[in-house]
């Protein structure tokens, strides 16, 4: 048998990512303003500008985590049909995948394809997650190269979109709560 796969409760769940999200983006905000007098001799285009990359930074960063978490959403569902020995069609690929290569199974290629494959996400929805993952993989190994064929994403339609999913309870989580309670880091 399979030992189980545990979801480590130290990591941020979907709400708990939004949450940061929007606190950071109110704490750039009053940050780089008026406001603070240490920008109060700074010119107004200055702040401004100090203002939008502060976002654009917080906002890759959040995408970040809310791609972890989305990565952690399929992994253990993996990891938790073949553990239940479910018998439905996505399930039983996953089981035989999961018999050939175990724990080293590659996201993109094996699990998520699969679940296209089976017909559980659209060739749209796989598209969108793939995109999402090559943002990922250019902010995680130092955006080194040029990130032209990579769609440029907006962490607000993102979540919305992993919410859904989330929310359709296609993933087996054996009781996690993968949405979770909005509290903060």
């Amino acid at each position: 048998m399979a030992t189980p796969v545990i979801a480590n409760p130290d990591v941020p769940n979907y709400s708990q990512v939004v949450g940061h999200h929007a606190m950071a983006q109110d704490a750039i905000g009053l940050l780089f303003s008026r406001v603070n007098p240490d920008y109060s001799d700074v010119p107004l285009d200055s702040v401004e500008s100090r203002r939008k990359l502060a976002l654009k930074d917080q906002e890759l960063r959040d995408m970040m985590a809310l791609l972890a978490f989305l990565e952690a959403c399929f992994r253990l569902d993996y990891a938790n049909r073949k553990r239940l020995k479910l018998k439905d069609g996505l399930s039983t690929s996953l089981i035989k995948l999961f018999n050939r290569k175990h724990n080293k199974a590659r996201l993109m290629e094996d699990i998520i394809k699969g679940w296209q494959q089976e017909g559980w996400l659209s060739h749209s929805q796989y598209d969108r997650i793939s995109s999402a993952f090559k943002l990922r993989h250019w902010i995680a190994h130092g955006q080194y190269w040029s990130p032209t064929k990579i769609k440029p994403h907006d962490f607000s339609e993102f979540a919305e979109f992993i919410e859904g999913l989330v929310n359709s309870r296609v993933f087996e989580s054996d009781g996690i709560d993968l949405v979770g309670s909005p509290r903060m880091f």
